[in-house]
């Protein structure tokens, strides 16, 4: 995996700038779009609320064309009934006459039926056609009124489904720039991915020629002395401590944790690490650097500890598991990985 690494550092070495370009580009684009799709969600908000006002006015147009609808239907109901009501009086009043002899004068030869059944036809005749009068002026205002109201409420419709068009055209292009950021996002991580991987790479070359210089550097002075190289004393445990670390791979970062299987810090895990061991260590990063036998990086044995400084201070701790990797619990929002042995801020390494 480190050997991989290194071999494909040159080229990720050669691509840098390009790759920085390609993720700066990346970074404003999708910045643009979200921007546009912060504008294009205030607009689809206006244009839902103009829709469902528009809705809300063709409802009530419904209502009254119902309301009205009823009103004719009542008047007509009505006016039958007065119709009938008019019949039955004229009717009672031709056959009664009013008297005997006007129920005679019915029923006599010449002009007196004539002219009983034309007293009967004007009475029936006036107090009809002035009811048939009445409902057809009523009739005439609500026709208008039904007319009046369709064409608002054909309007209505139009509006509103002119509305329901661009509220819809709105989430269409809303989910177009949506779909367009997530695959924006997608190739942003690749990006940053890459670019991480370039920098562990550059990082482990960095420490391994760190380590070749200290070794030539340490062979030169026991070869002046005269002296054979005295090996560094192994850190008995290393073994089960890096096991240990490697067992919460995956685990996630918290803040002060030291907990398996839920979270740590980078100083709980080595602690719990090489409490397995059978060693004790203090949970913090300055603490550790203290209680550790400081050993040079040539010498690095699996387990053994090595420190960075933050801000000044000793404030960041991971375990060596071999040739240019390391086990660490980095920072909130990462989980417990292996990764490039990192050569910036690096103070030096310890064995408890």
């Amino acid at each position: 995996m480190v050997v991989a690494a290194l071999l494909a550092a040159p080229a990720l070495a050669s691509v840098g700038p390009a790759a920085a370009d390609q993720l700066q580009s990346a970074q404003a684009q999708a910045a643009q779009i979200a921007s546009q799709i912060q504008a294009q969600g205030e607009q689809l908000a206006v244009l839902s609320e103009r829709y469902d006002q528009d809705q809300i006015h063709v409802q009530q147009l419904d209502q009254q064309a119902t309301q009205t609808q009823a009103q004719v239907t009542l008047t007509k109901t009505q006016v039958t009934t007065a119709q009938e009501d008019l019949r039955a009086l004229a009717v009672q009043d031709y056959t009664s006459g009013g008297s005997e002899a006007g129920l005679e004068q019915l029923f006599t030869p010449g002009g007196e039926r004539s002219a009983a059944v034309q007293e009967y036809q004007q009475v029936a005749s006036e107090s009809v056609s002035g009811a048939i009068d009445r409902l057809n002026r009523s009739e005439s205002v609500l026709s208008a009124q039904e007319s009046q109201l369709q064409t608002t409420q054909s309007q209505a419709q139009t509006t509103l489904a002119a509305a329901q068009s661009a509220r819809q055209g709105a989430q269409a292009e809303l989910a177009s720039q949506q779909a367009t950021l997530s695959k924006l996002k997608g190739n942003i991580a690749t990006l940053v991915a890459q670019k991480q991987a370039a920098q562990a790479a550059a990082q482990a070359a960095q420490f391994r020629a760190r380590v070749a210089a200290q070794q030539a550097a340490s062979l030169r002075a026991d070869s002046g002395s005269g002296l054979s190289p005295v090996p560094a004393v192994p850190g008995g445990g290393g073994a089960e401590a890096v096991a240990a670390a490697e067992s919460q791979i995956g685990v996630p970062y918290v803040w002060a944790g030291a907990t398996p299987g839920s979270g740590f810090d980078c100083s709980g895990l080595t602690m719990w690490a090489w409490a397995h061991a059978g060693v004790g260590l203090a949970h913090s990063a300055a603490a550790q650097y203290d209680e550790t036998v400081h050993v040079p990086l040539s010498d690095l044995q699996p387990g053994d500890l090595l420190f960075y400084t933050e801000g000044g201070i000793i404030g960041h701790v991971t375990m060596y598991v071999g040739p240019g990797e390391m086990v660490q619990a980095e920072e909130t929002g990462t989980n417990i990985q292996i990764t490039g042995i990192w050569t910036s801020g690096l103070v030096g390494a310890g064995r408890p």
